[in-house]
């Protein structure tokens, strides 16, 4: 049904214009495996390290409520005491099987100063648990937990 419907759209959009079409980071084959696999822990915010980067979200403000397709996020990055940020260490892990969406995300991201800003994108409705994890230059290494929640 959705292929149909965005085969309409797309055929519409000769005569209309095009269509902007959200990035899919998640497929629903992945999102329904690990939905299914395991219940999801709650996330946990206290650092390992407390000299290790920090990792927060700004945008959407919070996420305890839940977002519509297609949605925005953007996460700041800060490392501390005289280091520097690794960028080339960042990774971002999907669900409950951990599966490396890394290049899915940085495809889409635009780096800021302090991050990435990522936008359109779009994941199949229901609880999504995304890891980001990046280590600063003296290998101090930090993970954020995000679960987003998609009507």
């Amino acid at each position: 049904m959705r292929y149909l419907i965005k085969t309409l759209l797309v055929s519409t959009a000769v005569i209309v214009g095009p269509v902007v079409s959200a990035t899919p980071i998640v497929t629903v084959e992945e999102a329904l495996a690990s939905q299914n696999a395991v219940a999801m822990a709650p996330v946990d915010s206290t650092p390992a390290n407390p000299l290790a980067p920090l990792i927060t979200v700004s945008s959407p403000e919070t996420l305890d409520i839940p977002v519509k397709n297609p949605f925005n996020i953007e996460v700041v990055m800060k490392a501390q005491k005289d280091s520097q940020l690794n960028f080339n260490s960042f990774k971002a892990l999907y669900g409950a099987f951990k599966l490396d969406i890394t290049d899915r995300l940085l495809k889409e991201a635009a780096k800021t100063l302090n991050g990435l800003k990522l936008s359109n994108l779009e994941v199949p409705a229901g609880k999504h648990k995304i890891v980001l994890r990046i280590s600063d230059n003296q290998g101090r290494i930090a993970e954020k937990e995000l679960i987003i929640k998609v009507e």
